[in-house]
C-alpha cells in the first residue's frame, strides 16, 4: 500500500496544507523545528488513530486553535483507495472512512499499516517495561488485528477485578472474576508467544547481517510469574496463583500478576542488551524490530507496510544505513526525515523536499 496525499488543518505546527506523495515515498530535509516529524505525526496518526509519540490529541492541535483534521488518501494492495479522515474538536475525536463516519478505530489498523521508527524508540530497550508493553501491543495488533479487541477485554476485566478488590466481595464474586481474568490473560498470551516466535524466527537468520557486532538476538517473554516459562502457563496455574495471592492483592487493591505487568528482555550475544549493550547496538536492534515487525505484517495481512524513517540515520554509520536500505523492500513507500542534503545519494528513488513547506505549497 502506499499513501497518494494528506490534508492537514490546524494539526501541531501545519495551519494548512495539502501534499501529494510518489509509491515511492519522500526523502524531507530540514532542521530542527521545520516541522519534519510533525508531517509524519500527521501520516501515523491516519494508520493509527492516535499519535505515535503518546502526545494526547489536545497537545496535536496548532497553537490558538481549537480543532484539528486530516485526511489521507492511500492505495491499498486491491488496487482500490481508501479516505482515511480524522477531526478532532471539544474532546471529541470522529473517524470517517470513505466519508462515512466509523465508530470502531481498530477499522483502520486493519487496512492500513504504517511503522514509525524515531530516536526515542531506544526507549524500547532502556525505559520500563510499559515502553516495551506499549510497542509490542501495536505491533502484535497491526499483525494480529484480533488482538486489539482481546486487549480492550483484557483491560476491561482488570479495571473489574481491581474495583472488586478495593471494595470488598464474596468468594462467588472472586471466582467469577478470576475466572474471566485468567481467560482474556491466556489469549493474550498466546497472541504475544506467537508474535515473538515469528520475531525470534527472522531474527536468528537475514537481520544478523545488518551490524557485525551482532552475533545472536533473541526477545524473551518475561511472565511476572518468573517461577515458569510463558509455555507452561496454564489457566489453572493462573487460578491457583491468585488463590494463592489474594490476601496480596487485597491489601494492595489491585491484581499483581498478568499482561498488564508482564515484560519483554533483549538478549544481545547471550548477555542483557538494557545493560551491557552499547548506544549503537541499541539503535540497530531497534530498527530491527521495526524491519521485522513490517515482515510479519506482509507474511500475516498481506499488506506491505508503509515505513516512516524520522532522523534514525543521523547516528549511524554510513555500513550500516547502506545494509538498512538493502534489506528494505523496493516496493514499500518510504518517508525519512533529516537535516542532511547528502542522505540523497543513499536513497536515489526518493524525491527531496526542503522544509519548512509555505502553507500552500505542495509535494
Amino acid at each position: 500500500m502506499h499513501l497518494r496525499s494528506i490534508e492537514i488543518l490546524n494539526f501541531r505546527n501545519y495551519s494548512k496544507g495539502s501534499f501529494r506523495y510518489l509509491p515511492h515515498g519522500c526523502l524531507f530535509i530540514g532542521n530542527n523545528g521545520s516541522g519534519k516529524t510533525n508531517l509524519l505525526e500527521a501520516m501515523a496518526y491516519c494508520g493509527l488513530g492516535k499519535s505515535i509519540r503518546f502526545h494526547s490529541d489536545q497537545e496535536m492541535l496548532r497553537f490558538t486553535s481549537d480543532r484539528f483534521y486530516i485526511s489521507a488518501d492511500f492505495m491499498l494492495e486491491t488496487g482500490l483507495s481508501l479516505e482515511v479522515s480524522f477531526s478532532y474538536q471539544d474532546g471529541v475525536k470522529q473517524l470517517s472512512l470513505d466519508g462515512e463516519p466509523v465508530r470502531q478505530l481498530s477499522r483502520v489498523l486493519e487496512a492500513v499499516k504504517i511503522i514509525y521508527c524515531a530516536p526515542e524508540d531506544i526507549n524500547i530497550i532502556t525505559g520500563s517495561p510499559r515502553f516495551r508493553r506499549q510497542y509490542f501491543d501495536l505491533s502484535i495488533s497491526q499483525v494480529y488485528p484480533k488482538y486489539l479487541p482481546a486487549l480492550r477485554n483484557y483491560l476491561h476485566v482488570i479495571k473489574q477485578r481491581n474495583s472488586l478488590l478495593k471494595n470488598g466481595y464474596n468468594q462467588a464474586q472472586k471466582t467469577a472474576w478470576d475466572k474471566r481474568f485468567s481467560s482474556a490473560y491466556m489469549e493474550l498470551l498466546e497472541y504475544r508467544i506467537s508474535y515473538l516466535k515469528g520475531l525470534n524466527t527472522q531474527l536468528a537468520s537475514t537481520y544478523l547481517n545488518i551490524s557485525e557486532s551482532i552475533n545472536s538476538l533473541e526477545v524473551l517473554y518475561e511472565p511476572i510469574m518468573r517461577h515458569v516459562s510463558p509455555g507452561e502457563i496454564t489457566e489453572e496455574l493462573v487460578m491457583e496463583w491468585l488463590k494463592q495471592n489474594e490476601s496480596r492483592e487485597k491489601h494492595y487493591e489491585r491484581t499483581l500478576m498478568g499482561a498488564h505487568l508482564d515484560d519483554y528482555r533483549f538478549l544481545l550475544n547471550g548477555y542483557d542488551l538494557k545493560l551491557y549493550g552499547s548506544g549503537g547496538q541499541k539503535r540497530i536492534v531497534v530498527v530491527i524490530l521495526k524491519l521485522i515487525q513490517a515482515n510479519l505484517i506482509q507474511d500475516n495481512t498481506a499488506i506491505r507496510p508503509i515505513f516512516l524513517f524520522d532522523d534514525i540515520f543521523a547516528e549511524l554509520d554510513l555500513i550500516h544505513m547502506k545494509r538498512i536500505q538493502e534489506l528494505i523492500n523496493n516496493e514499500n513507500q518510504v518517508f525519512i526525515t533529516s537535516p542532511k542534503k547528502d542522505l540523497g545519494l543513499l536513497w536515489p528513488m526518493l524525491p527531496s523536499v526542503n522544509l519548512p513547506l509555505s502553507s500552500d505549497e505542495t509535494e
